[in-house]
């Protein structure tokens, strides 16, 4: 899977970060999708400048379907970001770094 230091979430541990207040950015990719590989290591930086107000996890849609399923991921890479259990806003496809900082800084 794409080589990040991001946290890998199961369907259960998507509802229980889900379950605690905060921002978070949930990421659906996939092992073989080239765009999910591509927005892997911009997501890392990402993660790092907003460490303090938001958590940053992936989901491997194929292994994990239900929650694919559950928020209507039709395309990969798809980031969801939520706010304290509700979703905020969703973007499909391999954002640049630009792009990542403006669909975050909307919602912070």
């Amino acid at each position: 899977m794409a080589d990040t230091s991001m946290e890998w979430l199961t369907d259960e541990g998507m509802e229980d970060l889900l379950a605690q207040p905060g921002m978070a950015l949930v990421v659906f990719m996939a092992q073989w999708c080239p765009p999910c590989q591509t927005l892997a290591s911009r997501l890392d930086r990402l993660a790092s400048r907003h460490s303090a107000q938001l958590g940053c996890y992936l989901v491997d849609a194929d292994q994990y379907p239900a929650s694919a399923q559950k928020y209507g991921i039709r395309g990969l890479p798809t980031l969801v970001l939520f706010v304290d259990g509700d979703l905020e806003a969703t973007r499909v496809g391999a954002l640049d770094d630009d792009q990542l900082d403006a669909f975050i800084d909307a919602a912070l």
